[in-house]
């Protein structure tokens, strides 16, 4: 998936977000970084789900999203 795909009418607003935490975190900005650090954050991001015992189901996922 491409970054456009998945950041959509965000893309660039979310790589901006993406440059600055690494920035600010004493990382660098290259492309690498950038792919690794937003896969890390994914991944963190996926594991915060799973691990909630209150998502059962799909609808209750789909619920947080419109909160």
């Amino acid at each position: 998936m491409t970054w456009r795909v998945f950041g959509g009418e965000m893309a660039d607003i979310l790589l901006i977000a993406l440059k600055q935490r690494c920035y600010k975190d004493g990382l660098g900005t290259d492309k690498e970084t950038l792919i690794t650090q937003f896969k890390l954050h994914l991944h963190r991001g996926i594991g915060y789900l799973a691990g909630d015992i209150n998502i059962k189901k799909v609808e209750k996922l789909i619920e947080l999203t419109t909160k």
